[in-house]
């Protein structure tokens, strides 16, 4: 895309604008000023600006005022354009300026980044909408930033519209009051602004008065300013000398032939030759002899009145290095309009060209984030569909044919399965994202995980007929982890495994000590991994491409998870794979404890075996969850009543005490942690077990359920192995107290 274009203040011949500007010539990458003393002026001239853009379906842009977007809506309106619909399509966006403009300003300034990720993707997004690929936009941000007296940030925001120009195809319109550049003092920064433009329209009441002077000091002095016109005439050559001598740019003046006539301190500082050394000689002092030719043609351009505008080249310095420089030369003309010398502006752009594609890297990653959200929701809606589909044609087969019953609540059972494990992905994703994750850390043996994992994990490899091997070191191996969160690790990269390999593939698993280290290996005969994607395996949402061997689908995230949580653990994960077709390995590696310190560490299984039958309460406000779980528990052989708010529950165990409580915490009225803070104060109810069971299952979820007085805390939903657990571990609890009472 060619750069928008930006006028030399040479150029700025303001007698030649048009009051009433045409805006059919700003096609293109544009960027353009109007200045007004009549509120209603600019606001016309947005409606010639941007009504015929929207007419030939461009998208348009308007970041303004309040007032000022009611009356530009009012004049498109009359002009038969419907906003509501043009809104809809994405082709009709309106902003308000001081709160866009307080989404990237850090400091007082505008924060380069901040502005690409604000105005940059809302231009991308316009650019996408629209039936043509160029969006016209009009901004008085600019204008905002110069009432509140700081000019430097507006000129700074022009250039970075100017770089975003480089990426994205728009057209740009600003406006200012002209009241804001009365007086000398502003006469600079008002030519500043102009230079960052490729056109600039004076005032409607100029009418053409060629003194620039007479543009600065506005209308309503212009008789004076044409009385006063040689001062005038001093006054703006000492404010242009002043704006020479201070530019941070290399700033020029040489003969038609070449030889230099003035060589202004951005000059000596760049170049390193000073101004005494440079003026009399030719121009070539500071371009490499390959490059002599430009000079002739530059030169042959200014003669035919034609001006060379942000050319991108080379030039050498004093001490012989090398620059990459953005040049533009203007013709100067004398009195009666001939040309008589060549002004050029020197500019280094080596670091506007790194910010450009750091820039461009930006919009690239924000549109990449974007399809990757995108992506992402369609395939969370598949994922959540497909298990549902199956629950709901399950349940109506078991209804409709009970002789398939037993097969149907399989599928089932499976499917909500899947369904939990995706939505606790998805929370680990989260709570790992935002370092909330807490890890309960013990001694552990990591035979035990390992064999914990298989067995979550043989409903899956048994239903894709493959084969599992178990490989477990003999001789004692203990590492410190979260028992939980270890397990996860192993579970996810089985069922990576699993999914990724052809039905009635090979799975092996191993575990062996390596020097000082634990490493866990899992190995597939599956499609293996394509040698680009490798890199990105441990990428959130990262995914090979389909096939027919992902029936079970998945977001893309559990080996994200796996690689977290093994980081979180201290140790690192590894991937290898020789290809697609080939299978893949993944390696965990994590600190062994030595023999001596995991000595007397007890296996995680000891104290769960199932009890016998107990005294149930169930508080669930969901009827349909309360009377399942009921249902589910009195099959197991215990007795279970239910309660439908807190009040209820209070009013139950006050009847009768259960051994047990099963409590969700957002009840009316009363929530759970309540109810649990009211068990504890009765003394007569302090045998009561008292679990948690919700939806809520953050680390701070866990805690505030502990400190309200909750022995344990679930997430729903309760499968039978995790209650045979619990039930396991209050008969322990039954055993400890009478042995020691």
């Amino acid at each position: 895309m060619r750069e928008m274009e930006r006028t030399d203040l040479s150029d700025l011949d303001l007698s030649s604008s048009p009051p009433t500007p045409e805006w059919g010539d700003t096609n293109g990458s544009t960027h353009v000023v109007q200045f007004y003393d009549d509120e209603a002026f600019p606001l016309d001239a947005i409606g010639r600006f941007v009504g015929p853009a929207l007419g030939a379906g461009e998208a348009c842009l308007i970041i303004a005022t309040a007032p000022h977007h009611a009356k530009i809506a009012e004049q498109l309106a009359a002009r038969g354009f419907d906003l509501s619909a043009l809104s809809e399509q994405g082709r009709y966006v309106a902003l308000d300026a001081a709160e866009t403009l307080s989404r990237f300003m850090v400091d007082g300034w505008p924060d380069e980044k901040r502005f690409v990720e604000v105005v940059g993707a809302t231009v991308a997004r316009a650019v996408a909408a629209g039936q043509v690929p160029h969006v016209h936009a009009f901004g008085e941000m600019v204008a905002l930033l110069c009432a509140e007296g700081r000019p430097e940030a507006a000129i700074r925001l022009e250039e970075l519209w100017n770089d975003l120009a480089k990426i994205l195809s728009f057209s740009l319109l600003c406006a200012y009051p002209l009241a804001a550049f009365r007086g000398q003092a502003h006469g600079a920064t008002l030519l500043r602004i102009c230079g960052a433009h490729s056109r600039a329209f004076p005032s409607e009441g100029l009418n053409g008065h060629g003194d620039r002077q007479g543009f600065i000091v506005g209308p309503q002095e212009k008789a004076q300013v044409i009385e006063a016109q040689g001062m005038g005439r001093e006054i703006a050559q000492a404010r242009l000398a002043a704006i020479v001598e201070s530019s941070d740019d290399a700033i020029v003046s040489k003969s038609l032939d070449g030889i230099v006539t003035s060589w202004n301190p951005a000059a000596e500082r760049m170049f390193g030759w000073t101004s005494a050394e440079a003026v009399g000689r030719h121009i070539t002092l500071v371009i490499p002899r390959q490059r002599h030719a430009e000079e002739d043609e530059v030169l042959s351009r200014i003669r035919r009145g034609e001006m060379v505008d942000h050319f991108d080249t080379v030039r050498i310095t004093k001490d012989s290095r090398l620059l990459n420089i953005s040049l533009t030369v203007s013709a100067i003309r004398d009195s009666e309009g001939r040309i008589v010398c060549a002004s050029k502006i020197a500019r280094d752009v080596t670091e506007k060209k790194r910010l450009e594609a750091e820039l461009s890297g930006k919009l690239l990653e924000l549109a990449d984030g974007d399809r990757r959200n995108d992506e992402f929701l369609a395939m969370l809606g598949h994922e959540l569909r497909n298990p549902l589909a199956a629950v709901r044609n399950a349940v109506v087969t078991a209804r409709l044919d009970p002789s398939r019953r037993d097969r149907a609540l399989d599928i089932a059972y499976r499917q909500i399965d899947q369904l939990a494990r995706l939505v606790d992905d998805l929370l680990d994703v989260a709570r790992i994202t935002r370092g909330q994750m807490t890890l309960r850390m013990e001694t552990v043996r990591l035979a035990g995980v390992v064999e914990r994992a298989v067995e979550t994990t043989r409903d899956l490899v048994e239903a894709r007929a493959h084969l599992l091997t178990l490989a477990l070191p003999d001789e004692p191996l203990h590492v410190t982890g979260d028992p939980s969160r270890l397990e996860q690790i192993v579970v996810n990269l089985i069922t990576n495994a699993a999914k990724y390999t052809e039905p009635g593939g090979r799975i092996e698993v191993m575990a062996r000590r390596e020097g000082e280290q634990a490493v866990l290996r899992v190995r597939d005969n599956g499609v293996g991994i394509a040698p680009e994607m490798l890199p990105r395996v441990f990428d959130l949402f990262a995914q090979a491409q389909r096939g027919p061997a992902r029936v079970e689908g998945g977001l893309g995230i559990g080996l994200t998870v796996v690689q977290r949580l093994v980081e979180l653990h201290g140790g690192r994960v590894e991937v290898t794979s020789e290809g697609l077709g080939r299978g893949s390995e993944f390696r965990v590696s994590l600190a062994s404890v030595p023999s001596a310190d995991a000595n007397a560490v007890p296996d995680r299984s000891a104290g769960e075996a199932h009890g016998g039958p107990v005294r149930v309460l169930v508080v669930d406000d969901n009827a349909d969850v309360a009377e399942g779980l009921m249902m589910l528990l009195e099959l197991l052989g215990h007795r279970v009543r239910v309660a439908h708010d807190g009040l209820a529950a209070l009013e139950a165990v006050g009847t009768s005490a259960p051994d047990l409580m099963l409590v969700d915490i957002g009840l009316p009225g009363m929530d759970g942690y309540e109810v649990a803070r009211s068990v504890r104060q009765d003394s007569q109810l302090k045998g009561v077990v008292l679990v948690a069971l919700t939806g809520y299952g953050r680390d701070e979820d866990k805690r505030k359920a502990i400190e309200a007085g909750f022995d344990d805390h679930l997430v729903k939903p309760l499968n039978v192995e995790t209650f045979q657990k619990l039930i396991g571990r209050l008969e322990a609890r039954k055993g400890s107290s009478g042995a020691t009472g």
